[in-house]
């Protein structure tokens, strides 16, 4: 085990970080939108830097590719434009608005949707023209109130998958939106918590999407298509509507409440959390040169990845779940010993948030904050340590709580692998000795993390 742990621990990572594009450089197009530039480390080579799609997170989904360094001729940025406006869907708000409309003055029996076009379908005229496709027939007001109940979810992992959040976690949400004051929320990537917030009408709610299909269903003061890797607004309508949105409720509230606007964001788990980070700030800038109360959806173990990119960032004990996720529901939480790793970070302060105690969530009078139900105080490390919502124990050589099972082969490696590096390499100096057992120690440290 030592062999193996210090072998991997000494291996130097290479891979792709994105970078800070500079102003003075016009990023190119792909089909799906402005692309973001990256940077490649090689073993034995010089960096090198690229464009690559802003949406998709594999070339299969998009192939663009375009060094850095190479110069782009004009016929091939025009080609790009091109390309891009050409696979843009129609999105013509005021003639999706004016079919709303129409829709919702149809009975049930002469409204349908398409799956196979994805749009809405009215009359008979129109449903023999999707003849063949498969289509919802006779669709109600509250499917119609609920998009995402009646939309089919992408489920492209490496772009735009789509799991809503569940009854619980929504209902959650809700009750801390109203506990804290919120009159306003911007929903980025999150449309069933839109969706719940637009219907109720007490919380004036944006949603900000990338799945156009919305526009059916929203005007253009509840709706904008929007990437938030690169914070890339598909219309520039859309960009000037979120602004007003705001700002209007900054000024609106003139500081009546403490959290006029509450932004909550979701992102795919996949997504680098610099990038994610990048369009909270412009989305911010939007309104003042302060934070904006925001909560962030991430799985705990990229904790150290958002505290880096978010260091006003905090992790509540709360566990979000998924109605529509294999592993993340409600049921397979209950039922899994390991519950659902999702999380969510803030700004707000942990002890002005109050968790639902009827789901087994406690304050802990030292930390003063909920935590979750074995998430114990350690009186060592005098903090509720546990991040995954089991219980952890203090391991006294590592002088950190750890999680269960990891004492059994992780810590002896950590506790007495300095040890017996002291006893073979005795002949050295004790300063020389003492300096690589700390280095040793923080190699494996480090490649134990990632590993759990």
């Amino acid at each position: 085990i030592c062999r193996m742990v210090l072998s991997m621990a000494s291996r130097q990572r290479f891979g792709v970080d994105p970078v800070e594009l500079d102003l003075s450089i016009e990023a190119p197009l792909c089909p799906h939108g402005p692309t973001l530039m990256f940077e490649r480390f090689y073993a034995r080579k010089e960096p090198r830097k690229f464009f690559a799609c802003g949406v998709h997170r594999d070339r299969k989904g998009c192939p663009f590719f375009h060094w850095a360094d190479e110069k782009i001729s004009e016929e091939k940025r025009l080609r790009w434009m091109s390309e891009f406006k050409r696979s843009q869907p129609n999105l013509d708000r005021t003639s999706l608005l004016s079919r709303l409309e129409a829709f919702q003055r149809l009975s049930a029996e002469e409204r349908s949707y398409c799956h196979t076009c994805e749009t809405l379908v009215m009359g008979k005229k129109e449903m023999k023209e999707h003849g063949g496709h498969q289509l919802c027939v006779s669709v109600t007001d509250e499917q119609l109130a609920c998009p995402s109940k009646l939309m089919s979810p992408l489920g492209d992992r490496k772009a735009q998958a789509q799991f809503y959040f569940s009854e619980d976690t929504l209902e959650f949400l809700c009750s801390e939106i109203k506990r804290l004051g919120c009159v306003s929320v911007l929903c980025v990537g999150v449309p069933r918590l839109h969706e719940t917030l637009f219907n109720k009408g007490a919380t004036n709610s944006v949603l900000l999407d990338i799945d156009h299909r919305y526009a059916q269903f929203y005007g253009p003061t509840h709706y904008q298509r929007y990437n938030m890797f690169n914070g890339y607004f598909y219309e520039e309508a859309g960009k000037e509507e979120c602004v007003r949105f705001i700002q209007s409720a900054l000024s609106k509230d003139s500081g009546k409440t403490r959290n006029p606007i509450l932004v909550i964001m979701d992102p795919p788990f996949g997504g680098l959390a610099s990038l994610i980070a990048k369009s909270l700030k412009k989305l911010w800038s939007f309104g003042s040169d302060k934070e904006l109360p925001t909560c962030l959806v991430f799985p705990y173990y990229l904790e150290a990845h958002v505290k880096d990119a978010l260091p006003s960032f905090a992790m509540m004990d709360y566990q979000v779940t998924y109605c529509n996720h294999k592993n993340f529901s409600q049921e397979m939480s209950r039922k899994k010993s390991k519950p659902s790793p999702v999380r969510i970070f803030t700004n707000l302060p942990l002890p002005g948030l109050k968790l639902p105690t009827e789901e087994g969530y406690r304050l802990c009078s030292k930390c003063c904050r909920y935590v979750a139900p074995f998430n114990l105080h350690c009186e060592k490390c005098d903090a509720c340590t546990s991040k995954d919502g089991r219980q952890y124990s203090h391991c006294d050589a590592c002088g950190v709580c750890v999680k269960p099972g990891r004492c059994l082969y992780v810590c002896f490696v950590m506790c007495w692998l300095p040890y017996i590096y002291r006893a073979r390499n005795s002949s050295q100096s004790p300063d020389k000795i003492q300096t690589k057992v700390s280095n040793v120690r923080i190699k494996i440290h480090k490649y134990c993390n990632t590993l759990f």
